[in-house]
């Protein structure tokens, strides 16, 4: 009898291990999305329906021509999505490649930020149907600051001689989304990063973040319209998000590490040039004091190898002596000169 106990207890946990492994189990979690290997001017695929194009730049090579922001596009049912409209020249550049990846109209552009790299495309996007989209402070920026930053520009840019300054259609405060059945985007404002009306494109279905350049990959932060500090929070803001791809405004994308490099730089910048103040120190003496062995081993050069990190030391500096007033820099018509020379960046306050 016992021996027919046992001889069905084992059948019926074999038939219950049957029964178990044929049920459905959840997927299993799926891989991050690789990181894209790219060229100047490529353009990859990185998601179903989302495409990025990767724009040449560099931070020590004049020989290198600066062709401005990245782009990335996503491919919605109906229409497409740009993120960031670069300079004229480059943004028709772009709608051809756009063109060799699907036939749908471009409806929406988004200017991350005010600058001439990421903004005076405009005129052309506009000319394709679309609407232009920013935030209210870079809205209000290109508005203020537009007109003499182009007339500027323009002395070295036959493509914007060529053109006229287009201003936003579509503003929004803190979060603006776009979705149908196939994509969605959320345009978000973390706060005064890069600028005051910074803007970042988030894809939550591909968990792909797209900066402008509220994050970089590379040398490439000019911090002269920024708010240091708050930029420390508003990447803290971004890290709270699933991001498998980040897609910066400059450089290669890469891993969601980025973030905690880009704090890292301004958390180290603000802490050497404060205590250079504290030891009565000079800007001059604070910048040739400046040794972050990490930073070269991102970017490929050093800490204070470029005009623009010693500007960033020069901006540090105003911030911590009180010069700086938050709420009215970049307000003023002064001059911007992205892309006048190979890699020149130059922004008036």
């Amino acid at each position: 009898m016992l021996k027919r106990l046992s001889l069905l207890a084992a059948v019926g946990l074999a038939f219950g291990v049957v029964v178990y492994a044929s049920v459905d189990k959840p997927d299993a979690e799926p891989k991050p999305l690789p990181v894209p290997e790219l060229k100047f001017n490529d353009v990859k695929e990185i998601a179903p329906g989302v495409f990025f194009r990767y724009s040449s730049i560099s931070a020590n090579d004049p020989k290198i021509p600066f062709g401005g922001s990245n782009h990335t596009w996503v491919v919605f049912k109906d229409y497409v999505v740009v993120v960031d409209a670069n300079f004229p020249k480059e943004a028709a550049d772009v709608i051809t490649d756009i063109k060799k990846t699907t036939k749908k109209p471009i409806k929406y552009v988004l200017d991350t930020h005010h600058h001439g790299d990421h903004a005076y495309g405009n005129t052309v996007w506009a000319k394709e149907g679309a609407k232009i989209i920013a935030h209210k402070n870079a809205a209000r920026l290109l508005k203020a600051n537009g007109p003499k930053q182009w007339e500027d520009a323009a002395k070295d840019r036959k493509d914007l001689r060529d053109n006229e300054l287009k201003q936003v259609d579509i503003s929004f405060d803190d979060k603006y989304e776009l979705k149908d059945d196939t994509q969605h985007v959320i345009f978000m404002h973390f706060g005064h990063s890069h600028t005051a009306g910074d803007a970042c494109a988030y894809l939550p279905k591909h968990k792909i973040l797209c900066t402008g350049d509220a994050c970089v990959n590379g040398a490439f932060n000019y911090m002269g319209h920024s708010n240091s500090a708050s930029w420390i929070k508003c990447l803290e803001g971004m890290e709270k998000l699933e991001i498998d791809l980040i897609c910066p405004g400059h450089g290669k994308p890469t891993r969601k590490d980025l973030l905690a490099k880009e704090k890292r730089y301004f958390s180290e910048l603000r802490a050497a040039v404060k205590k250079g103040i504290d030891e009565k120190k000079t800007v001059e003496e604070i910048t040739k004091g400046l040794d972050f062995p990490w930073y070269k081993e991102w970017t490929g050069v050093g800490v204070v190898e470029t005009d623009m990190n010693k500007g960033n030391v020069k901006h540090v500096y105003d911030e911590l002596m009180g010069k700086i007033d938050h709420d009215r820099i970049g307000t003023a018509p002064a001059p911007l000169n992205l892309g006048a020379g190979p890699n020149t960046t130059v922004v008036g306050r």
